[in-house]
């Protein structure tokens, strides 16, 4: 989907659905009690289990009322300050009857805040279904063409007003339901004709993912916008929590999970705009009955922004760059942006901080890179002088024999003087080094340089400017000349045999090596303590599995990409390694399976140092996304895997489902 601007550096606009229901209407005065707003239902919430957020309680707009002046201009003031465009406001129509229509033709008739917004048409019956008895129908919506033009009318006179969002000029329109609309295909062409008989650009069409999403142009429509927490597979936690109340017959479920789901959901060939939510709980609404995604925080919410800003760059262009929120004000849902009394203005932060990030960061593709494109990058990056290096020594010959090791270097200038004794230690010594510097703040790169004047082998240093992990590996592989390659952190530390056991493993069958792992701390000792020991147990439980598929899946056993060894070959199967910021190594491991033969040597040849400035420790958010996607990745590739019988997908499928991960199983 390219807009008519074709706009590569449009930025993308947030837009918030906003609930118009916080002031009094006699059909709520009359099907719910005197005074009823949403508020109501909100201030009589009560807890349900140890530390939930309920009563949810409103922090600096107070409990306002919509028709109330000023209150418009507040909420306007904040979502501005914090990077929103506009709001979608649920416009109510009922074959002519109009409910909660007072803020927004309010807003109409004053002309302030000069705010962007649009409307979403809200097309479902209203019911008692907060009170369980959904067959009890309030409001009926019947569906014909006379209605859809009497309709579309009152949908022109919004269209007309300046601070009306457009896609390149046409007016954004949102339908919240469209497969409760009889042949929906012929109510959106109405509009269509009826929007060029009136003068009027044809309106943008969207309809949400309330339910399965189907190709939009087969619905008359232009777009699909997600819809969370819809179309989520849910994580059931309600056995987890200590002290819910008894009574509670709904479901406790993970955000993270969540925001696992959405980011690692391929939608690159959809006509479909993304849509965060900054959490969800609706008791408030249902009581015992209701729904609460625990977990959400206003890091885990930004985060979510800014993959989603990113996967919208990647994807859309120009003014078609849309991003939607669920929602400015969903109090009794608790779905709001707006600030509470917990956590005041966080989560609207969070959303600016989100959006900024999301476009400031490159755009890059999540898939491995073939290796002959990471080879010519390479080259072009030597030539541009964005990568510079310094050979010391001959170089070896393109596919020599012998290994090379390849040293991605970031920030470790007090432990690489130990690494690279441990290299010049080896039994078998390697044919070259090859170090790639990413940026580093400290002076590692003078710790190789002297490493190189004496060392026994070739040493090859090149510096970048700090691009991540996976570059680093990815120039150091194109740059390396062995047959065999193997990796070495700049903080870890080889077993004086390692390439020498290693080496002797691998074969035309055995494209891939790694061994056990002695775990160390900052001076080399056997690590202790409760992260050591937890990651020895959770090691020690998947190396328990039959194959080493299996293996792999429940934890990445290798522990890093450090551990490494495999055959040059291999690259021109697989690639290179893909820009995920945490399990690249997982991900690259998982991918050998397919087209070599892994062997895991029982021996403790590579020494893994634990110390407060690892990677993964520092990323926990993104690592919980990276997971989710590899696994998702290589599991949709399961049915095809030559290295996996009918009795291991059996078994895999079960060691899913038990982690509660069904969800990222192929259907």
């Amino acid at each position: 989907m390219v807009g008519a601007a074709g706009r590569g550096d449009a930025p993308v606009r947030a837009i918030a659905f906003y609930l118009p229901q916080f002031h009094r209407i006699p059909e709520n005065d009359r099907w719910w009690g005197e005074g009823f707003t949403e508020w109501t239902n909100v201030r009589r919430a009560r807890p349900l289990f140890p530390g939930h957020e309920q009563p949810k309680a409103p922090g600096a707009l107070g409990w306002y009322d919509l028709t109330e002046p000023g209150v418009a201009e507040r909420q306007a003031a904040l979502a501005r300050e914090h990077g929103l465009h506009g709001f979608c406001y649920y416009f109510y129509w009922f074959n002519g009857k109009r409910l909660l229509e007072r803020p927004l033709e309010a807003m109409l008739a004053r002309g302030t805040p000069d705010f962007p917004f649009c409307v979403c048409w809200a097309n479902e019956n209203w019911t008692r279904r907060w009170d369980g008895r959904e067959q009890d129908v309030l409001m009926a919506q019947h569906y014909s063409a006379e209605d859809g033009v009497r309709l579309f009318d009152e949908f022109l006179r919004l269209f007309r007003d300046p601070r009306y969002i457009r896609v390149d000029g046409r007016p954004l329109l949102l339908v919240y339901k469209a497969s409760l609309i009889p042949d929906v295909a012929r109510i959106t062409a109405i509009w269509r004709e009826r929007a060029a008989a009136s003068g009027v650009a044809e309106p943008y069409l969207v309809y949400c993912e309330t339910g399965e999403p189907t190709d939009p142009p087969s619905l008359g429509f232009d777009a699909s916008v997600e819809f969370p927490p819809h179309r989520h597979h849910a994580h059931w936690l309600n056995a987890q929590v200590r002290g819910l109340d008894p009574g509670y017959t709904g479901m406790l479920t993970s955000y993270r999970a969540l925001v696992a789901q959405s980011v690692s959901r391929d939608v690159s060939g959809a006509r479909r705009l993304r849509c965060v939510a900054p959490s969800w709980d609706n008791t408030a609404r249902q009581g015992l009955r209701g729904t609460v995604f625990v977990g959400s925080s206003p890091e885990l919410f930004g985060y979510w922004v800014e993959t989603m800003v990113r996967d919208t760059r990647r994807r859309l262009d120009g003014d078609e760059r849309l991003l939607f929120v669920n929602a400015w004000n969903e109090w009794a849902e608790g779905c709001c942006l707006e600030p509470d009394a917990r956590y005041g203005t966080q989560y609207l932060e969070a959303l600016h901080a989100g959006l900024a990030a999301g476009a400031r960061l490159p755009v890059v593709s999540l898939e491995r890179p073939r290796f002959r494109d990471v080879v010519r990058d390479t080259r072009a990056e030597i030539d541009a002088g964005e990568l510079v290096v310094a050979r010391h020594g001959a170089t070896p010959e393109d596919g020599a024999h012998g290994v090379s090791v390849v040293m991605p270097v970031y920030n470790h200038e007090r432990y690489l003087g130990r690494a690279l004794a441990s290299l010049a230690a080896q039994t078998l010594a390697p044919c070259e080094l090859v170090a790639v510097d990413d940026g580093s703040s400290d002076a590692g790169d003078a710790v190789i340089e002297r490493f190189a004047r004496t060392a026994p082998f070739p040493v090859t240093l090149a510096r970048q400017r700090n691009r991540g992990a996976h570059v680093a590996l990815n120039r150091g592989l194109a740059l390396a000349r062995g047959r065999t390659i193997a990796l070495l952190n700049s903080d870890d530390e080889f077993h004086p045999r390692r390439l020498e056991r290693l080496s002797a493993v691998l074969d035309d069958a055995t494209g891939f090596a790694f061994s056990d792992a002695e775990l160390i701390d900052d001076e080399g000792r056997p690590a202790h303590g409760a992260d050591a020991d937890s990651l020895r147990a959770a090691i020690a439980r998947a190396n328990a599995h039959a194959t080493i598929v299996e293996t792999l899946l429940a934890r990445n056993v290798a522990i890093s990409t450090g551990n490494f060894m495999f055959g040059r070959a291999l690259l021109d199967a697989i690639g290179g390694f893909a820009a995920l910021e945490i399990c690249h190594d997982w991900d690259f491991v998982l991918a050998a399976t397919r087209h070599t033969r892994v062997l895991r040597v029982a021996e403790p040849l590579y020494r893994y140092r634990l110390h407060g400035g690892n990677t993964v420790t520092m990323r926990v958010f993104t690592g919980l996304m990276d997971v989710e996607r590899l696994l998702r990745r290589f599991l949709a590739t399961l049915p095809t895997h030559p290295r996996v019988d009918d009795l291991a997908r059996a078994r895999i499928h079960d060691q899913v489902e038990d982690r509660g991960q069904k969800g990222l199983m192929p259907a």
